[in-house]
């Protein structure tokens, strides 16, 4: 086998399962975890193939669909400034 077409081949695949979390990052407007899952998945291909670049999607994708931490309600509430009814 060419290193070369492992290599290439390496790359195809890594942006192939790279593209799972970067559409479902871009779907969920999460642009910075789709790119970053994207290019991990693709170093992960080149490193280790599809034994690390499946789990790298896996992580990523976690990290995607994971719900937020809720806001306690007492700090969701705004305080507005006192009002001064002596210039009205």
């Amino acid at each position: 086998m060419n290193l070369n077409a492992a290599i290439i081949g390496a790359i195809l695949s890594g942006a192939i399962i790279g593209a799972i979390p970067a559409v479902c990052g871009a779907v969920k407007q999460k642009i910075g975890l789709a790119i970053g899952g994207f290019f991990a998945c693709l170093f992960a291909s080149i490193l280790l193939g599809m034994i690390l670049s499946v789990p790298t999607c896996a992580l990523f994708l976690f990290l995607i669909f994971r719900k937020p931490k809720s806001v306690p309600q007492d700090l969701t509430h705004t305080v507005e400034p006192p009002h001064d009814d002596s210039q009205s």
